[in-house]
């Protein structure tokens, strides 16, 4: 994988019970300084974070598929539910788990991506380097090297529903 962002789309293979996932607000893991300057800009009115389903809990049979989307080693997901008013600044992730729990020395050996899990609604937003993304399908992907910033937001009525995949090449 040479290019540091890909886009790209799947035929959706999942159900809606997704949505009935028990999605937790974990801490932030973000550097002190992240969380300093997002406080500076006045994000901290809002809820910084989504709920997370992770691969602590039981995955359901659907999340197999998943796993082999990308060329990837080490592969985890996680569910994602962004509700009204959940934010995420434009950061760059740490990493600081998959590192730890894979002994990965260089973060360049790291990807991310987002499957967008139902069709767009008002208000939900993505954002990868400087591209905004919205209008985007079912099953449309984003595909990023460690270090590109992004960030995410749900201004509309209704949750937001991603997969994250994170994976390294070595």
């Amino acid at each position: 994988m040479s290019k540091k962002v890909s886009f790209g789309h799947v035929t959706p293979w999942w159900p809606e019970d997704f949505k009935t996932l028990d999605y937790e607000y974990y801490p932030l893991k973000n550097s002190p300084e992240d969380i300093q300057r997002w406080k500076n800009q006045g994000y901290d009115k809002i809820n910084i974070n989504g709920g997370l389903y992770n691969m602590s809990k039981p995955m359901p049979d659907y999340a197999d598929g998943f796993f082999n989307l990308f060329p990837l080693k080490n592969v985890g997901i996680g569910f994602y539910c962004m509700k009204t008013c959940d934010f995420l600044p434009v950061h760059r992730d740490h990493y600081i788990t998959y590192r730890d729990k894979f002994e990965i020395i260089d973060p360049a050996d790291i990807w991310r991506a987002v499957v967008f899990l139902e069709d767009w609604k008002s208000g939900h937003y993505f954002e990868i380097g400087d591209r905004p993304i919205v209008n985007w399908k079912a099953g449309n992907w984003v595909l990023w090297n460690y270090d590109i910033p992004h960030s995410a937001g749900n201004f509309g009525i209704e949750n937001r529903y991603t997969v994250q995949i994170t994976g390294c090449t070595i």
